[in-house]
């Protein structure tokens, strides 16, 4: 029999966590509320929580960066989602290469396997986060081999993270 579930958010996870970076002085934040909404343009939705200092570094200039880290990098994503950059500086703490992108006034992370470069065109408010949609202007990463089948880190909630098991691939066509 199912049973009534406290936090109902979390039926939704395991999901991707990345690193967002945003601001002229490097910061980052760890976020898996995070999800393409569009293909053309590339589109990606992220929702950041009104009292974090990320969130007043993209007010400041509607732009920032995804960063995908691999599970080397659990530290570092753990320090950058329970650190504040207004008290800590994040990049230095946690190791970080960073460097300025390509198109936006933000910071990549070179220690991760790929890199968004985000523009905002929208923000929603939803509850206590504000829901950006903004346009990926630049993307890259490590060949495909070496980004896509290694394992990125899911969150489960909490201090709890996996990464993926194995592939599957349908059976029929």
């Amino acid at each position: 029999m199912k049973q009534k579930v406290q936090e109902a958010y979390r039926l939704l996870h395991p999901r991707p966590v990345v690193l967002i970076c945003a601001g002229e002085k490097p910061n980052v934040m760890a976020c898996s509320w995070i999800t393409p909404v569009s293909d053309e343009p590339f589109m990606v939705a992220v929702a950041i929580w009104k009292e974090n200092y990320t969130f007043e570094l993209i007010e400041e200039k509607k732009e920032f960066t995804v960063n995908v880290p691999q599970p080397e990098l659990l530290d570092a994503v753990w320090i950058a989602g329970t650190k504040s950059g207004r008290k800590v500086d994040k990049i230095r703490t946690c190791n970080l290469r960073v460097r300025k992108a390509n198109k936006v006034d933000a910071y990549v992370i070179e220690n991760c396997i790929a890199n968004l470069e985000c523009v905002v065109r929208e923000k929603v408010f939803a509850g206590e986060h504000a829901v950006y949609i903004a346009e990926v202007v630049d993307a890259y990463a490590e060949g495909f081999e070496k980004t896509w089948k290694t394992k990125i880190l899911l969150h489960l909630g909490g201090k709890d993270f996996v990464t993926f098991g194995e592939s599957f691939r349908p059976k029929t066509d």
